[in-house]
């Protein structure tokens, strides 16, 4: 069973921090890896904090950990900006020069049987397809 919701990206303090770390590194992946969800949308999808959940929209999916907040609207979710967002955000810029990072209709899902995947095998699977 999936939840609907409007998916919103940005940056977050502790994703600028790590970035300078490189993002190639844990500290990245932990930072922007995640997608933040009200508490009841963790209880549809019968999954606690910290386990995966997946993320699609018209534009693709990911893999990330569920993370709880218990301000967020039951029709929202938030991904910080990088690569795991960038997975499921269009990448038309509408003659603006800049993707539409804010409303992206999407759907999330209990992953119990996937994993995150690291900065470095996203990228990976990315080339892959490509091929």
């Amino acid at each position: 069973m999936g939840v609907e919701v409007t998916l919103v990206t940005g940056r977050t303090l502790r994703q600028g921090r790590a970035m300078e770390q490189g993002k190639l590194t844990d500290e990245y992946a932990q930072a922007v890896g995640y997608c933040e969800v009200s508490p009841s949308v963790l209880r549809v999808l019968e999954i606690d904090e910290g386990e995966a959940v997946k993320v699609e929209s018209y534009h693709g999916s990911v893999v990330v950990r569920a993370k709880e907040n218990s301000k967020m609207e039951t029709n929202m979710a938030f991904i910080p900006c990088g690569p795991y967002a960038n997975m499921v955000i269009g990448s038309d810029t509408t003659e603006t020069g800049m993707p539409d990072f804010k409303g992206t209709a999407a759907k999330l899902f209990a992953a119990e049987s996937e994993s995150v995947l690291s900065p470095q095998e996203l990228l990976l699977s990315i080339l892959e397809e490509d091929e």
